[in-house]
């Protein structure tokens, strides 16, 4: 797994013209990172999400292994008639809140949902094993490509990513949801999505 420190992190995002969460303020919130893999494997567990915020004046950051990509399944049987979702790296502001992931199904859980501002995918639609990031084939709009946790189950058939991003580990998503519920008393329920790729580094 990537770990690039926060001073790095915070480098590459003001580069990109990228919002960092630091001063006090209205806006304030969580720093809520994702890293695509140089690499990307689909159907694995290796891109990086971080969440770092300043607390009394030194930076606390944490690291999870997820996927940023949709699983094998998804790459051959995409749910959208365009083709899997694939979201493209960017910074999604105020996108995303904590909701409930597949409500009304058993796999319903409480997970970080993007329910407020749309997002901008690649549809990858030639139905094979490897990721399409084509330019000129991307959508944006409101596709629920939420942040959520997975089961051994899911993984198995890989049927655990339609393009979300996804956690494979639940002790870790269990984690990352208690920053969050954290951050939702602190700042409201409203979230920001960076993605970026390894080679930004």
């Amino acid at each position: 797994m990537f770990r690039p420190s926060v001073e790095k992190l915070i480098e590459v995002m003001k580069a990109k013209g990228h919002k960092v969460y630091d001063t006090p303020g209205m806006d304030w919130n969580l720093n809520i990172v994702g890293i695509r893999a140089s690499d990307p494997e689909p159907g694995t567990f290796n891109d990086t999400l971080t969440v770092f915020q300043r607390f009394q004046g030194s930076w606390e950051i944490s690291y999870y292994p997820i996927t940023t990509d949709p699983s094998v399944y998804y790459l051959r049987h995409p749910v959208n008639s365009s083709g899997a979702a694939i979201l493209k790296e960017g910074q999604y502001k105020g996108a995303y809140k904590l909701d409930i992931h597949n409500r009304g199904l058993d796999s319903g859980h409480l997970a970080l949902c993007q329910r407020l501002k749309p997002v901008t995918v690649y549809r990858d639609s030639n139905r094979d094993e490897k990721l399409n990031l084509i330019e000129r084939k991307t959508q944006t709009g409101m596709f629920n490509i939420n942040i959520h946790r997975t089961s051994e189950d899911y993984i198995q058939r890989q049927r655990f990513s339609a393009g979300c991003q996804v956690f494979a580990d639940q002790r870790q998503f269990a984690d990352f949801i208690r920053i969050c519920q954290a951050g939702e008393k602190a700042f409201g329920n409203k979230f920001t999505y960076t993605l970026l790729h390894e080679r930004d580094f």
